[in-house]
């Protein structure tokens, strides 16, 4: 298996970068028996590399050690979910998950290759062959270093003469935190998000190369961008409902440095969405649109450069790897150089279309979201990047604590849901002030309605718990005073409520009027325009569906990072024992210990749970600590009791010296939201993805209606902005 491996592996190396030049060399060559052969390349280094997948793949199924990645990686599991962990070996270590990423980025290849073979335009010729020598480089990280190399042969100590494991083989194995649903599916969302985003920089890159700087690279990649966010964005949703059920220490987001990696890169994929949708909309947007793109690509190596280089401390981060350093460092380097030298050479073939003649107009909130996202996703890369950077520099040196990067990120993030908030309301170009009132007032008196209603509980719930974690002390209470004065702690709650109130209204506002539209001019029931309306204007709708998610997300965060309640209690093993948090009484009710049929150690504690003056009762809970035999790891099982406005969250944290139990409890008020509206925002990229069906031909009233409260904006922008609009539309 080692041998088969290790040649598939050096043969899709070769046949990546002779495709590569061929693609390249052979377009500006007008060669067209050249370009086929550069196609045809692309083929067989998927096809090698599927086999390189297949190969492991059949190991871990089959229970074959010879790699020493299976030996590392094979899951320790015998319930009814062990054949899916087994699957997920193949991703789950190290090198695993480095040929499943590359493996990812050739299946890209091959589908764009399959999709333009009928037409082998220069574009997409070109951008292959940008995508062949990623593909090239990724794998060259394999062959060239044996940390990255999942076809390393199993060392003969480790095993027995018919093929099975040694005592010393059995020590190794899958760490058990990763046998959980969300992380099966997890690390594939994330990789199929950041190969996708190859896409985009591919095709930006082409198009610099050819010349062809009309939207027609946009037009060819744009798809696969949005199909890459929707993947991007499940695999954040997936890793927080991991980290928040899994590690037992309550919450969904500490800022690790590879949780940062995922997100850097998804900012700017945000900045690309939106580019591209102004591209294509309005011909501007034209130099942001390459740029986005290309951080986006960039920011997603730096994810794994940042996990590999051992450059960064981190739980999820692998050991460092010279080769991993160089070679990944190269790819940003020279992607990152590559734009900037086309860009300066083909700086004249620009027009004047990206210039914004009013930052109160639909360009203008456009430019300050991919400012405010590209901004945040440079931020959360230097904080990361903090401890490895030279002392001279600010903050060099120095591992920043999650509360700083709280302090960054709130306000910015608040201020990037304003601009989602107002942006529909604006007219393109330039808006008028007295449309802009005509178009805010009904979003702006429901959003006082749901302001309201957030305020209620503002003041009956968060103030009262706020004081409490202050009054309480301990690590709980100084986390929260490390985030400035109460003040500055209220007020940011008010703005962050205020904000959410008026997205979701907003949003909601223009998928109503959308539906109205068609109810008054096509006489439909209300389902049956909803329904058209996702179907005729999926982009528009999917859209503002899924600003509406961001909306609950956004008061979701408010209450579970800023108003959680968190303390440890020491109880007695004895049943009978109570304690007391936030209105709930928790009862020992049994303490039990057992071994697994993997012979580890799990010690369980019952509880009964009950409000605080007893009168009702709300459920049980069972938390345990399992402590491996092979590796005396220690593996928390946590236990959630979900209610519409908070989560009851404990954990079993150990026995202390006194015999006495250590349970962690915490109160994570609106968590719920977040998952919901994660699920929104999803369900909206997801209709956005979808391709527009054709529809018949309508009133001008109703098509401007569907869209929302973009035509109300430029109905009443100036006759000479709208004659400009058209003339634009025309020309394209």
């Amino acid at each position: 298996m080692s041998l088969l491996g290790n040649g598939a592996q050096v043969i899709a190396l070769i046949a990546a970068l002779v495709s590569a030049v061929a693609l390249i060399g052979g377009t500006k060559k007008r060669s067209e028996s050249v370009v086929n052969a550069g196609y045809i390349g692309v083929l067989v280094t998927t096809l090698l590399l599927t086999f390189c997948i297949g190969v492991v793949l059949v190991c871990f199924m089959t229970e074959n050690y010879s790699l020493a990645y299976v030996v590392s990686n094979f899951p320790q599991d015998s319930s009814g979910l062990a054949w899916l962990y087994r699957v997920s070996g193949v991703w789950a270590g190290r090198q695993g998950s480095l040929l499943f990423w590359t493996w990812l980025i050739s299946v890209f290849s091959c589908a764009v290759a399959v999709r333009r073979m009928h037409a082998t335009d220069d574009l997409s010729s070109v951008a292959l062959g940008v995508m062949q020598l990623v593909v090239a480089l990724f794998t060259a990280t394999m062959v060239f270093s044996e940390a990255n190399n999942v076809f390393m042969a199993t060392a003969s100590q480790y095993l027995n003469a018919d093929g099975t494991l040694t005592a010393a083989g059995k020590g190794a194995g899958m760490n058990p935190l990763l046998l959980h649903w969300a992380m099966v599916l997890h690390p594939p969302a994330t990789f199929i998000g950041y190969a996708g985003c190859t896409v985009p920089f591919a095709y930006a890159m082409a198009a610099l190369i050819t010349g062809d700087l009309s939207a027609r690279w946009v037009e060819l990649c744009d798809r696969v961008a949005v199909f890459s966010f929707i993947f991007l964005t499940i695999g954040m949703a997936l890793g927080a409902v991991w980290a928040y059920v899994v590690l037992g220490w309550g919450g969904f987001w500490a800022w690790d440095a590879v949780e940062n990696a995922s997100l850097m890169s998804w900012l700017t994929a945000v900045a690309m969405i939106h580019s591209f949708t102004v591209y294509r909309k309005r011909g501007c947007f034209k130099r942001w649109s390459l740029f986005a793109a290309t951080i986006t690509f960039i920011f997603v190596v730096l994810g794994t450069f940042i996990t590999r280089s051992g450059l960064v401390q981190s739980v999820h981060a692998f050991a460092e790897d010279a080769v991993s350093t160089y070679l990944f460092l190269a790819i940003m380097v020279l992607a990152g150089l590559a734009f900037l030298i086309g860009l300066l050479y083909r700086n004249g073939s620009f027009d004047d279309e990206d210039d914004i003649e009013s930052l109160a107009s639909k360009n203008g909130a456009y430019f300050l979201t991919n400012l405010v996202m590209v901004v945040a996703a440079v931020v959360v890369a230097y904080l990361t990047l903090s401890s490895s950077l030279p002392a001279f520099l600010p903050l060099g040196g120095a591992v920043v604590s999650a509360g700083a990067y709280n302090a960054v990120a709130r306000p910015i993030g608040t201020l990037f849901c304003a601009l989602m908030a107002v942006c529909p309301l604006l007219g393109w170009r330039k808006t008028e002030p007295a449309a802009f009132a005509r178009n805010i007032r009904v979003p702006a008196i429901s959003g006082a309605v749901v302001f309201v209603a957030l305020m209620v509980l503002f003041v009956v719930k968060f103030v009262p718990e706020h004081d409490a974690i202050v009054a309480a002390g301990g690590t709980a209470a100084t986390t929260l005073t490390e985030q400035g004065p109460k003040a500055y702690y209220f007020a940011l709650t008010v703005v962050a409520f205020a904000v959410a109130a008026l997205l979701f209204t907003t949003s909601g506002y223009v998928l109503v009027r959308g539906i109205a539209a068609r109810r008054r001019n096509k006489g439909e029931g209300v389902l049956t325009a909803l329904a058209h309306l996702f179907r005729y204007s999926p982009a528009q709708a999917g859209g503002y569906l899924t600003h509406l998610g961001v909306a609950v997300v956004l008061v979701g965060l408010v209450g579970s990072s800023m108003y959680v309640q968190d303390q440890t209690f020491n109880v007695s093993s004895e049943p009978g024992d109570t304690f007391e948090l936030a209105g709930y009484e928790l009862e020992v009710t049994d303490v039990s210990q057992y071994f697994t049929e993997q012979d580890n150690s799990v010690m369980q504690v019952d509880l009964a749970v009950r409000t605080a003056d007893g009168a009702h009762d709300l459920g049980t809970l069972s938390t345990s600590m399992e402590v491996s035999a092979t590796t005396q790891q220690q593996t928390l099982h946590a236990d959630v009791l979900t209610f519409p406005q908070e989560d009851l969250f404990v954990a079993f944290q150990g026995t202390n010296a006194d015999g006495t139990l250590a349970v962690n409890v915490k109160i994570n008020p609106l968590i719920l939201a977040n998952w919901v509206g994660a699920g929104i925002c999803v369900a909206g990229i997801a209709l956005a993805f979808l391709p527009r069906r054709a529809t018949p031909l309508i009133s001008a009233d109703e098509r401007a209606l569907a869209e929302g409260a973009e035509a109300a904006a430029e109905a009443a922008a100036p006759a000479s902005a709208g004659k400009a609009s058209r003339k634009k539309k025309g020309g394209r």
